[in-house]
């Protein structure tokens, strides 16, 4: 009688477990998948994703990049925390930036990538920053840098950073080429200083 017991609070508590797992816990492996497996799941998104960059001024591969971490591209996604939807909101953020409906692709979208431009005006434009605040909260970052001390954000920050690269560089090696010798006049004007601000990343209000 104590072992029939004792297997079905097993099987309960496996039961549970499993209920409990995170969308990021299924969307764990996504990062993995070539780019091009990557934007055929985006697709059905285009028009949002696309529609959310220009009004936010939000790289499409960023945004490509954090719902491949968060969800995997299934809009119907739930988490044991409450988030929901393709960008995983809580309640909470869904209300903080206009979303009603999280389940909604394009009010998702649009809200997610609306908190991802507020994270990076807030960070100074540091994509890494803003993706570990995107996970862990602004306070933590502001406490502890990018480098928040909880492993859930380091492997997801990581996860969002290597769909970043794939997305943005179309699967190829972003590898400067070797500069090919040429003759250079002379010059007494001091060169441009080179920027690092890429052009989705302007900050706006």
């Amino acid at each position: 009688m104590q072992n029939k017991q004792n297997q079905i609070v097993t099987q309960f508590t496996f039961a549970v477990a499993l209920l409990s797992i995170s969308s990021q816990g299924i969307a764990g492996s996504c990062d993995q998948q070539h780019p091009n497996v990557l934007r055929q799941k985006a697709h059905p998104y285009h028009h949002e994703i696309t529609q959310a960059a220009i009004k936010y001024r939000v790289s499409p591969a960023l945004i490509k990049a954090v719902i491949t971490a968060e969800s995997c591209f299934r809009n119907e996604a739930k988490s044991h925390k409450g988030a929901g939807g393709l960008m995983q909101l809580i309640p909470a953020t869904a209300r903080r930036f206009g979303v009603n409906d999280r389940f909604n692709p394009a009010e998702n979208i649009d809200g997610g990538t609306r908190y991802l431009r507020w994270l990076l005006n807030r960070y100074n434009g540091s994509i890494p920053h803003a993706i570990a605040a995107y996970n862990a909260g602004e306070g933590r970052v502001d406490q502890y840098g990018a480098n928040v001390p909880i492993v859930e954000t380091a492997v997801y920050t990581k996860r969002v950073l290597n769909a970043y690269g794939k997305l943005a560089s179309n699967g190829r090696s972003q590898q400067p080429r070797p500069a090919q010798p040429q003759l250079i006049k002379a010059s007494y004007k001091a060169a441009p200083k080179p920027t690092q601000r890429w052009q989705w990343d302007e900050f706006g209000d």
